[in-house]
């Protein structure tokens, strides 16, 4: 910025101006390549007393993010907020300001922070950068000790953002007089915390003003129709006021040259302010973190999904990956999703950081959180990072410090040799395609039928679940009787809250119909399905449970990706050690994958029965009265009792190796010998499992069996081994070889729930 005293004379675009404070912090951390950036912030109030003109015109142009810009036009670097829980705002926020009950009470609020963020000409899209910032001395004429400083971005006619600030005895006054003008076309002025505080400010303002028509605030009124406003009159609102921060980055202009730029800027306030407010869930932060090479990657690949649109040969969406997985959870919670930002992430982080010591049907063991040396946990070695990075920057790069430069290359590297083949699983895995099919052919519904419905379940996650919440707590409102004066109007606001819930009852369940529908159109005697012309309740139940215990899983989908590359890893290593080239993984993983899609999706009744018979048990009867009856021959009685964690994935792992035909020699010795192993310590353990259950069902040591004993679990134990693999269509295992685990025990030592001791007890203590 340069400092002069200049003419500031010409017509202005700036066209909001607010009185206030000015003040300055720093945020980054310093790192190298990662300095801190200068905050220039201006400190004022927002309320309803409408008798100040700023007041109101903050109002109208104040709104929360889901507002302002077109959310698939927005990369993930430019995403940063949560979805808003509108039904927080309106059962605990609004009321906590209109309390009649406590009318002597302050009503406080922490400051709504909010950044100037400037748009590309001619979009809604946030520009990454201010144009050129500026500052001045300006002083009227005939003045001696007093004038005014200004830090403008834009030149007169195009500005941004302007700071005014009176000089008085040579010393800028931040807290008296001084000014902030925006030019509101050329801004927007975007929430990073206190979004929930300001929807209260904004549903109160927008009851009173009718200013719910916008296309992109007319779904969210249903949240608020309750504050009427003959309801909010009552009240002396005028008392309401609200601080409110706006910040700006003036360093950050079109001169800058360094890594940072307006979005990392906006996400290090962020997420500074969220370690100590209402938790951000785990999803959000790995979203935003600019600190962790494996966020990078992981927003790679996503914004490779968030630009699929109608001309994608696929049907992926961004809404089929869970953003904001609630509570933390790794279980997939929108209906819609195939996959999660925490299911992503943990592939990317154990691709990248896994010391290739994945042992059979041992659980991943170690906290891969605290991996971060890239070249010891052998990064670097994937990605070639010393040759793309050389050794000096290389040597100076962790996974959580790096140069931007840094991170694009490595992440360019990641998406060549790793982030395309999981969008590819993602895509040509024909149960997420199908699934994902059905999504698009519910999304076309609503957009045709039920306009109301489509963002619920569409536009952001967890709406469903702030929907939900929101009606319920009507419903106690009215059985509270709060509503004393307009209760029969807020009765009706609730049944008709309790018609949309339903009507998303049924499409959700009309959608699930029409993904069995799918999974099953090309299988052969399709009647054994149906009744009466419609696949029957059992069939379509069966394939939820499918994809909610199994396909939707970290587990599954990890076992998937890691085992691939995994292998495709050891066929190298034995492939450099005898001088010979490597394998590309693109070479091969078609041929994987379609293979999956031959298994999983049936094609016959019989294919569909032994899936069946894998994951739960026999299938007995006519569809109209289907009977599954438990067996010991399923994957959870053979391979794993447990309950499955992400780290339990080279269980599933090893599934996906029975299914495997590799054609590539290489390949198939590395594969069937991996088989091997994995058979050696599910037997042993299994063995282990029926001797212990034959103990105590006869209520006798183990010590004290006689050889007839352990000859019929023995063959118990290879008999049920043996029909699950039958029911894979592999080939079973031979008796002597068995015989010979069984004598020693020491080359596959498992307990019996076919995990190592040593490595269960470092994953209790992790």
């Amino acid at each position: 910025m340069s400092s002069d005293i200049m003419d500031l004379g010409g017509e202005t675009a700036l066209n909001l101006t607010l009185s206030g404070s000015v003040g300055t912090f720093n945020v980054g951390n310093g790192c190298k390549g990662q300095h801190s950036i200068g905050v220039k912030f201006f400190l004022t109030h927002l309320g309803f007393d409408f008798s100040s003109g700023s007041n109101e015109a903050l109002l109208s142009n104040l709104a929360p993010v889901r507002e302002i810009f077109n959310y698939e036009e927005l990369d993930f670097d430019q995403i940063m907020q949560r979805d808003i829980d509108d039904a927080r705002v309106s059962s605990e926020l609004i009321p906590y300001l209109l309390d009649s009950k406590s009318h002597d009470l302050v009503k406080l609020f922490p400051p709504i922070i909010v950044i100037v963020l400037p748009v590309i000409d001619g979009t809604v899209k946030p520009a990454g950068l201010y144009p050129k910032v500026d500052s001045f001395t300006f002083r009227e004429e005939g003045q001696d000790k007093h004038g005014i400083y200004k830090i403008r971005s834009g030149i007169i006619g195009e500005e941004v953002f302007e700071f005014e600030m009176p000089i008085k005895n040579g010393k800028q006054l931040k807290h008296d007089l001084a000014r902030l003008r925006l030019n509101t076309h050329k801004t927007k002025l975007v929430i990073v915390d206190g979004q929930h505080r300001a929807m209260a400010l904004l549903a109160l303002y927008r009851n009173i003003k009718d200013q719910w028509s916008d296309e992109k605030r007319a779904p969210f009124k249903d949240y608020y129709l309750e504050w009427t406003k003959n309801y909010i009159s009552q009240f002396d609102i005028k008392e309401i006021n609200m601080p409110i921060m706006l910040c700006t980055f003036p360093s950050l202009d079109e001169n800058y040259k360094g890594d940072s730029d307006l979005f990392k800027a906006a996400r290090s306030i962020f997420l500074t302010l969220n370690k100590t407010a209402r938790p951000v869930s785990e999803s959000r932060n790995i979203l935003l973190n600019d600190s962790d090479i494996i966020s990078n990657m992981l927003r790679s690949c996503l914004s490779v999904v968030k630009q699929r649109d109608v001309r994608s040969q696929y049907s992926m969406r961004i809404f089929n990956v869970e953003l904001d997985q609630s509570d933390n959870k790794q279980r997939i919670q929108s209906p819609i999703s195939i996959t999660g930002v925490n299911h992503i992430y943990y592939i990317i982080e154990h691709l990248m950081l896994d010391n290739g010591n994945v042992k059979g049907v041992s659980a991943r063991s170690g906290y891969f959180k605290s991996r971060t040396d890239l070249e010891v946990n052998n990064c670097m070695k994937r990605l070639d990072g010393r040759n793309i990075l050389g050794s000096e920057v290389a040597d100076d790069t962790s996974r959580i410090k790096y140069t931007a430069e840094t991170a694009d290359k490595l992440t360019t590297a990641f998406m060549k040799s790793y982030g395309d083949h999981i969008i590819s699983f993602y895509e040509q895995f024909m149960l997420y395609e199908i699934h994902n099919r059905a999504v698009l052919r519910l999304e076309q519904f609503l957009l045709n039928e039920g306009r109301k419905l489509r963002p619920i379940l569409f536009d952001g996650q967890g709406i469903g679940k702030v929907f939900e919440s929101h009606r319920m707590n009507l419903k106690q409102k009215i059985k509270e009787g709060i509503f004393e004066t307009e209760a029969p109007k807020i009765e009706e606001i609730a049944k008709s809250l309790d018609v949309i819930s339903e009507q998303i009852h049924k499409a959700v369940e009309q959608f699930k119909s029409e993904r069995t529908e799918f999974i099953l159109a090309e299988s052969t005697n399709k009647a054994e399905y149906k009744t009466e012309d419609k696949y029957h309740q059992s069939i379509i139940a069966w394939h939820n449970y499918l994809y909610d215990n199994i396909f939707t899983t970290v587990a599954f989908q990890a076992a998937v990706i890691c085992g691939y590359f995994g292998i495709l890893e050891m066929v190298n290593d034995a492939l450099e050690k005898a001088d010979k080239p490597k394998i590309k993984a693109a070479e091969y993983f078609q041929e994987y994958i379609e293979q999956l899609n031959k298994f999983f999706v049936p094609k016959t009744p019989s294919q569909f029965r032994k899936i069946v018979k894998i994951f739960r048990g026999e299938l007995e009867g006519p569809i109209n009265e289907w009977k599954v009856v438990p067996t010991n021959f399923t994957f959870k009685h053979v391979v794993f009792r447990g309950e499955m964690q992400p780290d339990e994935w080279p269980k599933y792992r090893y599934l996906i190796l029975e299914i495997w035909r590799p054609s590539k020699d290489d390949i198939k010795n590395i594969v069937f010998n991996e088989i091997q192993e994995c058979r050696r310590q599910i037997f042993l353990g299994l063995y282990k499992n029926y001797k212990k259950e034959y103990c105590q069902r006869n209520m006798k040591a183990e010590e004290g069996l006689v050889q007839i004993e352990l000859e019929q679990i023995f063959n118990n134990v290879l008999h049920d081994y043996n029909a699950f693999l039958n029911n894979i269509g592999t080939s079973t295992l031979k008796e002597n070889e068995m015989r010979k685990v069984i004598s020693n025990p020491s080359a596959a030592d498992m307990d019996d729930t076919g995990v190592d001791e040593n490595e269960q007890q470092i994953n209790c203590s992790v």
